[in-house]
């Protein structure tokens, strides 16, 4: 499988976004996939730590787009992107790939960008934790805590299969252990990790180090963490050689073996956030932008954290009162550490990676009947190029006409409309039309589901449920052209019938 990954990173975005897609790069090969990625030339890219990894890069340098919005990501600039020729851009660079899945994590694209690159691609999946703007896509993943379950629900088509929450954080392998997360002490406070992401454009970090020299901290060994990208590193430096017991690592690849050695946490509210829960860190955070207020704020709430602010309003003294209040009650420390570990999947990755790459089990697929709320879901399904390409009758239905289908199937006695879904959400629909115990049997896949040879589990779940009820004859007309159909048909013990009573097709018989 090949996949194509579009994101970026810069001083301004930071580096979270390029860090967690290449975590889920690696588990994506280390399952047999190949990955490239596509990012724009921004001033503190990261296409050189992109390549050290063994991926190829390929890089937009369109002159206009050389700067994006600031941080403030959530402010209408963020929509002046012009996602139309960025799309073309990268359409240029899909062209004659044979691309499985094409992987954006960008917040200045949305609908208007997926909807012109989704023919390029076989699947399209969105990493996004803002919940903000649209998305044409078959896969959405938010790895962020949040109480609103809903808050993509008027954003997405219906059948978009959505992730929600740090059961699927992108995490890499090194925060998933157990034994590291054993050595942490909760009966004394003695080392403080600072890290505030890859970039800090806020440059939190100095205002931290700062705080760091009251006089009842200055036993307190300091591990601070920086990315290269970072533009403050200098005075950052100078800062390190006032404390006696401060180190500084620069893009290290060990930030979870510092966590583990580590009391407590300085950071940011991004996507470092997961790996501090993940690793049982209790942690004093800090939101750098108005998207992490929400997901910090629950996280407060609940007791999986300590937010004390946005960039904005935090000063020296508030970080030193927040980590005198936790050095002087460290028992806080632990009913946090433990709590949060419970909160994140240590395996989140891997069953992301796992589900794009294998699909799902035929047999944990769950049945039920149509339901009005269903007539959405369906209209999408029914419209979906390859099921109009494989349909008798393929002219586009309009949302109109198909309101008054939906509605009638429901109310005819003789219609059976089944629907197939997962853990994940809806993967498929068969319908079984009944005319004197004859029953002529239709079905559909959604798109980010095939490919994994479901269609032959689908029917079999349909059909067993249909014979606890009836008894008769089955049958199904395929197109000539329809190879994947016909084998399934086979494989199920139909029979075909020859020749086949209509023009075109081959239909296929089996006895209930």
């Amino acid at each position: 499988m090949h996949f194509v990954i579009r994101a970026d990173a810069s001083v301004q975005i930071g580096a979270g976004h390029i860090m967690r897609c290449l975590t889920l790069a690696d588990k994506l090969s280390y399952l047999g996939g190949s990955v490239e990625f596509i990012t724009r030339r921004l001033s503190g890219n990261m296409d050189d730590y992109i390549q050290s990894k063994g991926y190829k890069v390929h890089s937009l340098i369109h002159s206009g787009l050389l700067d994006l919005p600031t941080s403030d990501i959530d402010s209408n600039s963020m929509f002046d992107y012009p996602q139309e020729l960025d799309a073309s851009e990268t359409i240029q660079l899909l062209s004659g790939k044979d691309t499985h899945w094409l992987i954006v994590d960008n917040y200045c694209l949305d609908i208007i960008w997926e909807e012109k690159l989704k023919n390029y691609s076989k699947k399209l999946m969105v990493i996004d934790d803002l919940a903000n703007r649209s998305h044409c896509c078959d896969l959405l993943l938010d790895q962020n805590y949040t109480r609103n379950k809903n808050r993509y629900d008027n954003l997405l088509f219906p059948e978009t299969i959505k992730l929600l929450g740090p059961k699927y954080a992108l995490l890499r392998d090194s925060f998933g252990g157990n034994g590291v997360r054993k050595k942490r002490k909760f009966n004394t406070i003695e080392n403080v990790f600072v890290f505030f992401g890859g970039a800090d454009p806020n440059d939190l970090t100095s205002l931290s180090l700062r705080s760091l020299r009251h006089p009842e901290l200055k036993n307190i060994s300091v591990t601070v963490v920086i990315g290269n990208i970072n533009p403050n590193q200098k005075k950052i430096r100078k800062l390190i050689a006032q404390l006696p017991n401060a180190k500084l690592h620069v893009q290290t690849e060990d930030i979870a073996e510092l966590m583990a050695n580590a009391d407590v946490a300085l950071g940011a509210g991004g996507t470092s956030t997961s790996e501090r829960l993940a690793m049982g860190l209790p942690s004093i955070v800090v939101t750098v932008a108005d998207n992490q207020v929400d997901s910090i704020k629950d996280l407060d709430h609940d007791g999986y954290l300590v937010w004390i602010g946005s960039a904005d309003n935090v000063c020296e003294e508030i970080i030193q009162v927040s980590l005198l209040a936790v050095i002087r009650s460290p028992s806080l420390g632990k009913t946090q550490s433990l709590s949060a570990q419970k909160l994140v999947s240590p395996n989140g990755c891997e069953l992301v990676a796992k589900l794009i790459v294998e699909g799902l089990d035929a047999e944990t697929l769950i049945i039920r009947k149509a339901n009005p709320d269903d007539c959405l879901l369906y209209w999408h399904w029914a419209s979906d190029p390859v099921v109009r390409k494989n349909a008798f009758n393929i002219e586009n239905i309009s949302w109109e006409s198909h309101q008054v289908w939906f509605a009638k199937q429901l109310d005819n006695s003789d219609a059976i409309l089944f629907l197939i879904e997962s853990e994940y959400g809806p993967v498929g629909q068969v319908r079984f039309k009944n005319v004197d115990s004859v029953f002529m049997i239709s079905y559909s896949i959604g798109r980010v589901f095939r490919g994994f040879g479901l269609g032959r589990g689908l029917l079999e779940k349909a059909i067993s449920t249909l014979r606890l009820s009836y008894t008769g004859i089955v049958f199904g007309d395929v197109k000539n052209t329809n190879i994947a159909s016909k084998i399934i048909f086979k494989q199920l013990g139909f029979k075909e019938i020859v020749p086949s009573p209509k023009k075109g097709a081959h239909r296929f018989e089996l006895h209930l």
